[in-house]
């Protein structure tokens, strides 16, 4: 079984040598603990190994995200894009300016269509072999019917393995939920959820990493400290 290393240091040993391919991820947590990095560093592995890929973002913008990226870590990525082994991507929803009334289940349609196009545009563009949607919790927050976000969920990570890429999704934990995501449906179709928390540790904070599901695979179920460095981010071995 073909495997993908995540680009996290430390990570990829804890599940049997990295995503598996084809696969879609979804990486979770609150606020401030460290999903744009782990996507950023997902990508980069990859374009490092001559896979390119594509981030796409649906609440920011292209050189947004770029610049985060660029600001946390010492990465090249204009040379990577100049390669064509990077291309981000902004795929915002249409806000409408009235009230929806009967609309809203053909404007969700209409906006999961163009979703799925460009993502599709997007992975042909560069020939892209790894994905990053970031983040799922617009869409879910878009569609309130629970059937009809299933089915649209349902849909969107089948288009991403049909696609044949290696997917990874982020999605918002509110501050006080408990959940693994806006809908509670979305962690029941990828193939692996990972969590990311920011714990008190007697005076201090840290970032830790869960494995909290993973399918096809022996993982460990510990909870790992991590560090973000200039080189991606970093498993604390304890």
């Amino acid at each position: 079984m073909e495997r993908h290393t995540t680009g996290i240091d430390g990570l990829d040993e804890k599940i049997q040598g990295g995503f598996i391919d084809g696969s879609v991820n979804l990486v979770v947590g609150k606020t401030g603990t460290g999903k744009t990095q782990f996507c950023a560093s997902f990508l980069y592995a990859g374009a490092l190994q001559g896979q390119p890929g594509v981030y796409i973002t649906t609440e920011e913008r292209e050189d947004d995200i770029k610049g985060d990226m660029m600001a946390m870590f010492s990465w090249n990525l204009d040379a990577i894009e100049q390669k064509k082994l990077l291309k981000f991507e902004s795929i915002k929803p249409i806000y409408p300016d009235k009230p929806l009334g009967d609309d809203i289940n053909r404007i969700t349609r209409s906006y999961l269509l163009n979703l799925t196009n460009k993502i599709a545009e997007s992975i042909k563009a560069v020939s892209a072999k790894r994905v990053v949607l970031d983040s799922i919790s617009i869409l879910e927050m878009f569609i309130q019917d629970k059937y009809t976000a299933r089915v649209a969920l349902m849909g969107l990570t089948e288009h991403l393995r049909q696609l044949g890429v290696t997917t990874v999704l982020t999605g918002e934990i509110g501050e006080t939920s408990d959940g693994l995501s806006g809908s509670g449906i979305i962690e029941y179709l990828v193939d692996s959820v990972i969590r990311l928390d920011f714990v008190p540790v007697s005076e201090d904070y840290k970032r830790t990493i869960t494995i909290r599901k993973m399918r096809r695979t022996n993982h460990s179920t510990l909870i790992h400290p991590f560090d973000m460095t200039p080189d991606g981010l970093k498993l604390i071995k304890i």
